[in-house]
């Protein structure tokens, strides 16, 4: 990653070796954000050395606290929400986005994605400092609601493990081997999660998605959300139902005219792995006696980045942001 042009921003990626990170790093590479320049930092003090990223292999830095991230001009959060909730409180200066957001109830900071603030807004609304991605299932329902403008959506959201982490990721990788090899053992409080699915043990998740899929609209849907993790590495699944009555003639129209969304038309219906490496979110329609529906799929890890992404491209400029 070559700097490009001394008139650019000074970047930071916290927890540049995570799924979200390698995907941001990718996405930089790839839209060509300006920059003078780039620097990767480890999510945790010990850890990797480096990280790959198209083939190539980049240094990680050490960060001890959010204070050495003072000279910045634009900051990526991309660790687990405790380090990045440390991290933001000791961080002053530049913009953070903070992309571990998207376990939280919308705070006082805004919640920013492409299709519900304009580019014009995103410099007036990063005033604060502080910016949060949403959770891609929040965007994706968002999108949904507002191109459809159902009476009622039961939606259930089908979780891989990269939702959870690159830890999660590990760990089904691990359980997968074990009971391939007879030989998991699990502790007596530990879920086995390869091959196996099972609702999240806590609301606490589904409340935060629907809390923040209405800040994004400005008005609280009427959506019914189930969250199931199910044992894929990546990708999220959503199968979207409405009732009966539902008048869906003008859905294809309207999910072809939606920002951000891919109607898939064609044979055969499309898989979560379909989706992975895709920046849309990729819809089928189908109808059910109990009436019209969707199934969705999307990479999760790519659509946050992408929204942090677009929020970086709404502040390019010349001149520094602090």
């Amino acid at each position: 990653m070559a700097p490009q042009g001394e008139a650019g921003r000074r970047l930071a990626v916290v927890g540049a070796s995570g799924s979200l990170g390698t995907q941001l790093l990718e996405l930089i590479e790839e839209r060509v954000l300006p920059y003078r320049e780039l620097v990767l930092y480890r999510a945790e003090p010990l850890g990797e050395d480096s990280v790959e990223v198209a083939g190539v292999r980049h240094r990680l830095h050490r960060l001890d606290s959010g204070g050495e991230l003072a000279d910045f001009d634009l900051v990526f959060l991309a660790t687990p929400r405790a380090a990045a909730q440390q991290l933001a409180a000791e961080i002053a200066g530049p913009v953070v986005i903070d992309l571990s957001s998207h376990e939280l109830m919308p705070a006082a900071a805004p919640l920013l994605a492409p299709g519900f603030v304009s580019r014009q807004q995103v410099r007036r609304l990063t005033a604060g400092k502080l910016v949060h991605v949403p959770h891609p299932v929040a965007l994706a329902l968002a999108t949904i609601w507002r191109a459809l403008e159902p009476p009622f959506l039961s939606v259930t959201a089908l979780l891989s493990a990269s939702v959870l982490g690159r830890d999660t990721v590990k760990d089904l990788v691990q359980q997968s081997a074990d009971l391939l090899n007879g030989r998991l053992d699990l502790a007596d409080n530990e879920v086995q999660f390869g091959f196996n699915a099972a609702p999240f043990a806590t609301p606490a998740l589904a409340s935060a998605v629907l809390a923040q899929t209405a800040r994004l609209l400005g008005a609280q849907p009427a959506i019914a959300l189930q969250l199931v993790r199910i044992p894929i590495l990546h990708g999220v699944g959503l199968a979207v139902s409405a009732p009966p009555d539902t008048d869906s003639r003008a859905w294809p129209q309207r999910l072809r005219a939606a920002a951000g969304v891919l109607l898939v038309e064609e044979e055969p219906t499309l898989s979560v792995i379909d989706a992975i490496g895709q920046e849309a979110l990729l819809i089928s329609l189908y109808p059910a006696a109990s009436g019209p529906g969707l199934w969705c799929a999307m990479d999760n890890a790519r659509s946050a980045a992408l929204t942090a992404l677009w929020v970086a491209e709404c502040l390019s400029a010349a001149e520094p942001l602090h």
